[in-house]
Protein backbone atom coordinates (compact mmCIF):
# COMPACT_ATOMS: atom_id res chain seq x y z
CA UNK A 1 0.00 0.00 0.00
CA UNK A 2 1.87 2.98 -0.82
CA UNK A 3 2.41 5.85 2.00
CA UNK A 4 0.17 8.47 2.35
CA UNK A 5 1.39 11.63 1.37
CA UNK A 6 1.93 14.26 4.03
CA UNK A 7 1.26 17.90 3.31
CA UNK A 8 3.01 20.75 5.40
CA UNK A 9 1.59 22.96 7.36
CA UNK A 10 2.44 26.32 8.87
CA UNK A 11 -0.30 26.94 11.47
CA UNK A 12 0.58 27.04 15.52
CA UNK A 13 -1.26 23.73 15.86
CA UNK A 14 0.32 21.67 13.40
CA UNK A 15 2.36 18.21 14.90
CA UNK A 16 5.91 18.23 14.07
CA UNK A 17 6.64 16.40 11.54
CA UNK A 18 9.52 13.17 12.42
CA UNK A 19 11.33 11.57 9.57
CA UNK A 20 13.19 9.37 11.50
CA UNK A 21 11.27 8.33 14.71
CA UNK A 22 13.38 6.66 16.56
CA UNK A 23 15.76 9.58 17.18
CA UNK A 24 15.87 11.56 20.04
CA UNK A 25 13.68 14.89 19.56
CA UNK A 26 16.23 18.06 19.95
CA UNK A 27 14.73 20.21 22.98
CA UNK A 28 15.83 23.29 24.17
CA UNK A 29 17.54 21.68 27.06
CA UNK A 30 21.87 21.65 26.53
CA UNK A 31 23.33 18.66 25.96
CA UNK A 32 25.18 16.81 28.53
CA UNK A 33 29.18 16.89 28.63
CA UNK A 34 30.79 13.97 27.39
CA UNK A 35 33.17 12.19 29.62
CA UNK A 36 36.94 12.59 28.25
CA UNK A 37 39.10 9.50 29.72
CA UNK A 38 35.96 8.49 32.22
CA UNK A 39 36.09 12.47 33.36
CA UNK A 40 34.20 15.38 32.32
CA UNK A 41 36.84 18.50 32.08
CA UNK A 42 34.89 21.99 31.88
CA UNK A 43 36.47 25.19 30.85
CA UNK A 44 36.55 27.61 34.08
CA UNK A 45 34.60 31.00 33.49
CA UNK A 46 37.62 32.95 34.71
CA UNK A 47 40.81 31.22 33.59
CA UNK A 48 44.43 32.06 34.89
CA UNK A 49 46.49 34.18 33.08
CA UNK A 50 48.92 32.39 30.58
CA UNK A 51 52.21 32.00 32.53
CA UNK A 52 53.80 30.32 29.66
CA UNK A 53 57.62 31.57 28.37
CA UNK A 54 58.50 29.66 26.09
CA UNK A 55 57.82 29.96 22.43
CA UNK A 56 55.58 32.95 22.85
CA UNK A 57 54.30 35.66 19.68
CA UNK A 58 56.14 38.72 20.29
CA UNK A 59 54.02 41.73 21.46
CA UNK A 60 52.96 44.57 19.45
CA UNK A 61 52.26 48.40 19.98
CA UNK A 62 48.30 48.87 18.90
CA UNK A 63 47.21 51.57 17.14
CA UNK A 64 44.11 53.94 17.17
CA UNK A 65 40.82 51.79 17.37
CA UNK A 66 42.88 48.83 18.37
CA UNK A 67 44.87 48.21 15.25
CA UNK A 68 48.44 46.81 15.05
CA UNK A 69 50.67 49.77 14.45
CA UNK A 70 53.65 48.74 11.75
CA UNK A 71 55.63 50.72 9.48
CA UNK A 72 55.79 49.36 5.89
CA UNK A 73 57.77 51.13 2.85
CA UNK A 74 56.46 52.75 0.18
CA UNK A 75 55.43 50.82 -2.75
CA UNK A 76 57.98 50.57 -5.87
CA UNK A 77 57.29 49.39 -9.12
CA UNK A 78 59.81 46.48 -10.24
CA UNK A 79 63.31 47.13 -11.69
CA UNK A 80 63.45 46.18 -15.41
CA UNK A 81 66.75 45.38 -16.81
CA UNK A 82 67.43 48.81 -18.97
CA UNK A 83 67.95 48.17 -22.59
CA UNK A 84 67.82 49.11 -26.15
CA UNK A 85 64.68 51.21 -26.91
CA UNK A 86 63.54 51.31 -23.16
CA UNK A 87 63.60 55.47 -22.56
CA UNK A 88 61.40 56.40 -19.83
CA UNK A 89 60.77 60.24 -20.78
CA UNK A 90 58.40 58.92 -23.89
CA UNK A 91 58.67 58.28 -27.44
CA UNK A 92 57.13 59.58 -30.71
CA UNK A 93 54.75 57.74 -33.20
CA UNK A 94 56.13 58.52 -36.42
CA UNK A 95 53.92 57.89 -39.39
CA UNK A 96 55.50 57.19 -42.35
CA UNK A 97 54.50 56.78 -45.78
CA UNK A 98 56.35 54.08 -47.95
CA UNK A 99 55.86 54.72 -51.93
CA UNK A 100 58.36 52.44 -54.13
CA UNK A 101 60.96 52.35 -51.56
CA UNK A 102 60.82 55.63 -50.83
CA UNK A 103 60.16 57.17 -46.76
CA UNK A 104 58.85 60.57 -46.40
CA UNK A 105 57.26 61.59 -42.81
CA UNK A 106 53.49 62.64 -42.69
CA UNK A 107 53.04 63.40 -39.28
CA UNK A 108 54.13 62.69 -35.70
CA UNK A 109 52.66 62.24 -32.33
CA UNK A 110 54.57 62.37 -28.60
CA UNK A 111 53.10 59.11 -26.33
CA UNK A 112 54.23 58.78 -22.98
CA UNK A 113 55.35 55.84 -20.97
CA UNK A 114 58.07 53.35 -21.68
CA UNK A 115 59.32 52.72 -25.06
CA UNK A 116 59.61 48.82 -25.43
CA UNK A 117 60.64 46.74 -28.51
CA UNK A 118 58.40 43.22 -29.46
CA UNK A 119 58.78 40.90 -32.02
CA UNK A 120 60.32 40.66 -35.76
CA UNK A 121 57.00 38.96 -37.06
CA UNK A 122 53.66 39.22 -39.38
CA UNK A 123 55.03 40.97 -42.57
CA UNK A 124 56.88 43.71 -42.42
CA UNK A 125 59.45 44.98 -39.58
CA UNK A 126 61.30 48.21 -38.95
CA UNK A 127 64.20 49.57 -37.36
CA UNK A 128 65.82 53.44 -36.12
CA UNK A 129 69.22 53.76 -36.60
CA UNK A 130 71.33 56.67 -35.13
CA UNK A 131 74.48 56.10 -37.01
CA UNK A 132 75.24 52.08 -37.13
CA UNK A 133 73.47 51.99 -33.30
CA UNK A 134 70.05 50.72 -33.18
CA UNK A 135 67.99 52.09 -31.02
CA UNK A 136 64.41 50.92 -31.75
CA UNK A 137 63.12 48.45 -34.06
CA UNK A 138 60.04 46.38 -33.87
CA UNK A 139 57.04 45.24 -36.29
CA UNK A 140 54.70 46.72 -38.83
CA UNK A 141 50.62 44.91 -39.09
CA UNK A 142 49.73 43.47 -42.43
CA UNK A 143 50.37 46.47 -44.45
CA UNK A 144 51.83 46.90 -48.00
CA UNK A 145 50.14 44.17 -49.63
CA UNK A 146 46.97 43.13 -51.68
CA UNK A 147 45.54 40.23 -51.67
CA UNK A 148 43.09 38.60 -53.99
CA UNK A 149 40.79 35.70 -53.91
CA UNK A 150 40.07 35.00 -57.66
CA UNK A 151 38.01 31.78 -58.49
CA UNK A 152 39.34 28.76 -57.11
CA UNK A 153 38.19 26.63 -60.21
CA UNK A 154 40.11 29.20 -62.75
CA UNK A 155 42.63 28.59 -64.70
CA UNK A 156 46.34 29.87 -64.68
CA UNK A 157 46.35 32.70 -63.12
CA UNK A 158 43.07 32.89 -62.34
CA UNK A 159 42.92 30.35 -59.88
CA UNK A 160 45.06 30.07 -56.27
CA UNK A 161 45.61 32.62 -54.00
CA UNK A 162 47.11 36.07 -55.07
CA UNK A 163 49.39 38.62 -53.34
CA UNK A 164 50.44 41.63 -54.54
CA UNK A 165 53.07 44.49 -52.80
CA UNK A 166 51.30 47.89 -53.19
CA UNK A 167 53.40 50.38 -54.40
CA UNK A 168 51.74 52.98 -51.29
CA UNK A 169 51.20 52.46 -48.45
CA UNK A 170 51.26 54.42 -44.76
CA UNK A 171 52.98 52.79 -41.53
CA UNK A 172 53.44 53.93 -37.87
CA UNK A 173 57.45 53.65 -36.20
CA UNK A 174 58.04 53.99 -32.73
CA UNK A 175 61.60 56.84 -31.94
CA UNK A 176 62.79 57.23 -28.35
CA UNK A 177 62.35 60.91 -27.46
CA UNK A 178 65.10 61.72 -25.01
CA UNK A 179 67.64 60.68 -27.96
CA UNK A 180 66.60 62.99 -30.76
CA UNK A 181 67.96 66.37 -31.13
CA UNK A 182 67.84 68.77 -34.35
CA UNK A 183 71.47 67.26 -35.01
CA UNK A 184 70.92 63.96 -34.04
CA UNK A 185 67.56 63.85 -36.53
CA UNK A 186 69.83 64.58 -39.45
CA UNK A 187 71.44 61.28 -39.07
CA UNK A 188 68.30 59.40 -37.99
CA UNK A 189 67.99 56.27 -40.40
CA UNK A 190 64.83 54.27 -40.91
CA UNK A 191 65.02 50.71 -42.06
CA UNK A 192 62.04 48.86 -43.52
CA UNK A 193 62.14 45.17 -44.20
CA UNK A 194 59.68 42.59 -45.16
CA UNK A 195 59.89 39.25 -42.96
CA UNK A 196 60.80 36.60 -46.17
CA UNK A 197 60.32 33.68 -43.36
CA UNK A 198 59.57 33.00 -39.84
CA UNK A 199 62.30 33.50 -37.43
CA UNK A 200 63.89 30.98 -35.24
CA UNK A 201 63.71 33.50 -32.72
CA UNK A 202 62.03 36.47 -33.56
CA UNK A 203 62.73 38.35 -30.13
CA UNK A 204 64.94 41.51 -30.55
CA UNK A 205 67.96 41.62 -28.48
CA UNK A 206 67.37 44.34 -26.11
CA UNK A 207 71.14 44.54 -24.50
CA UNK A 208 72.81 45.34 -28.20
CA UNK A 209 72.65 48.20 -30.69
CA UNK A 210 73.35 45.96 -33.59
CA UNK A 211 70.89 45.89 -36.40
CA UNK A 212 67.92 43.59 -36.95
CA UNK A 213 69.04 43.54 -40.57
CA UNK A 214 72.49 42.34 -39.59
CA UNK A 215 71.29 40.01 -37.00
CA UNK A 216 68.36 38.47 -39.52
CA UNK A 217 69.67 39.11 -42.65
CA UNK A 218 68.60 35.96 -44.63
CA UNK A 219 65.39 36.09 -43.08
CA UNK A 220 64.60 39.69 -44.11
CA UNK A 221 64.93 41.74 -47.39
CA UNK A 222 65.28 45.67 -47.08
CA UNK A 223 62.28 47.13 -48.61
CA UNK A 224 62.88 50.83 -47.87
CA UNK A 225 64.80 52.97 -45.97
CA UNK A 226 65.01 56.53 -44.98
CA UNK A 227 68.17 58.81 -43.89
CA UNK A 228 67.65 61.75 -42.07
CA UNK A 229 64.78 63.83 -41.00
CA UNK A 230 64.77 67.86 -41.84
CA UNK A 231 61.30 69.42 -40.33
CA UNK A 232 61.96 72.15 -42.54
CA UNK A 233 61.59 70.21 -45.59
CA UNK A 234 58.34 68.46 -44.90
CA UNK A 235 54.87 69.85 -44.90
CA UNK A 236 53.98 72.20 -42.93
CA UNK A 237 51.56 70.83 -40.92
CA UNK A 238 54.17 67.46 -40.44
CA UNK A 239 57.15 69.57 -39.56
CA UNK A 240 55.28 71.05 -37.12
CA UNK A 241 54.07 67.80 -35.75
CA UNK A 242 57.89 66.61 -35.63
CA UNK A 243 59.18 69.31 -33.86
CA UNK A 244 56.57 69.72 -31.14
CA UNK A 245 56.45 66.27 -30.56
CA UNK A 246 60.28 65.70 -30.41
CA UNK A 247 60.01 69.51 -28.60
CA UNK A 248 62.60 70.78 -31.21
CA UNK A 249 61.44 74.20 -31.10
Amino acid sequence: MPEKKRSMRSDSDAEPVHDHPGLPEMTDTPPRPRPIGGKVVLMPEEPKPDTGKRKRMPTFERGPAGRARREYPDQEAPRRQRGIGMDEEGYVRLRLRVRDGDISVVGAKAVEGPLVEGKVQGALAYEVLLGDARIAGGSVPDVGEQRSFPDPKGKGEMRGHHVTEMRSYDISVRVPKARMTKAAMSRLEIALYRIKEELPDPSIDHMTTQSIGDQFGRQLREVARMKGIRPDRLSDAAGEQVRRAFDLD
